[in-house]
């Protein structure tokens, strides 16, 4: 899932989106040895332009990918092809999340759970990826850890988050700049893409959508909510230990038998 807003702040960026982060495969390994010890079919929550269900599906596994930004969908279903791999993509959303299937594996990467705005909105796709389970399947969420000095760094600052070649083979700058409501957990976001052309002349695209970020001690709570017990907590996707200045946290939460 990416912004639930009728308005898609993707549509105006997502073909810069899929450009900067094709190559990102750090977390690849991860969801390759998950959707193998869990079994299919998968569930990608907030799928993107497919990037990780393309790659499950080319390692053999059966993926459903959901979506509700039909922007990067079509990007996604392009990067698909006419390749005969066992993946579907459908625009949905993952706060209700339902199939006729069962899945042994449901996961949302890279800080697509943070785009729910609230804590109901949490609890509501938790519940909803336990539904889709069946007994002893498994749920990963990645998301960034909001540890208070990377709040105070961020905030109000536009840093450099990327540069990287554009769809035309351009060079693209990307800026981020934060604006953090600690009382809130949000984070209102301004991205900006530049792109300078021969003549010297910058042209920028920009899009603004806001996060809502999750402490550790409400996902843990929000997930026993939803049915989950005992979740294994690491601090990357090399499945290191989680500790209070990790940059990631990473969630891996078992179904219950019967």
């Amino acid at each position: 899932m990416r912004d639930v807003r009728l308005d898609d702040p993707y549509a105006r960026i997502a073909d810069l989106y899929e450009a900067e982060h094709r190559g990102w495969t750090e977390d690849l390994d991860l969801y390759r040895a998950l959707a193998a010890r869990a079994g299919g079919p998968v569930l990608e929550l907030g799928c993107g332009t497919g990037r990780v269900a393309i790659a499950l599906a080319e390692a053999g596994h059966e993926i459903h990918g959901i979506d509700t930004s039909e922007a990067m969908l079509a990007i996604a279903r392009t990067n698909l092809g006419s390749r005969r791999l066992p993946l579907r993509f459908r625009r949905g959303d993952m706060r209700h999340a339902s199939s006729h299937d069962e899945f042994g594996l449901a996961f949302c990467a890279l800080d697509g759970l943070l785009h729910l705005q609230s804590a109901a909105d949490v609890r509501d796709t938790l519940r909803a990826a336990h539904d889709v389970l069946r007994p002893g399947g498994l749920l990963a969420v990645d998301i960034v850890n909001p540890s208070p000095d990377l709040l105070a760094m961020r905030d109000g600052v536009v840093r450099h988050q990327a540069t990287f070649a554009g769809p035309d083979n351009s060079q693209i700058t990307h800026f981020v700049s934060w604006d953090i409501d600690p009382a809130a957990q949000t984070i209102d976001t301004a991205h900006f893409y530049d792109r300078l052309s021969d003549d010297g002349v910058v042209h920028r695209r920009t899009t603004t959508f806001r996060l809502r970020y999750l402490e550790q001690d409400e996902l843990k709570a929000a997930l026993q909510t939803a049915g989950f017990n005992h979740p294994e907590l690491y601090g990357n996707a090399r499945l290191d230990p989680f500790e209070p200045d990790s940059d990631r946290m990473i969630v891996v939460a078992t179904k219950p038998d019967g």
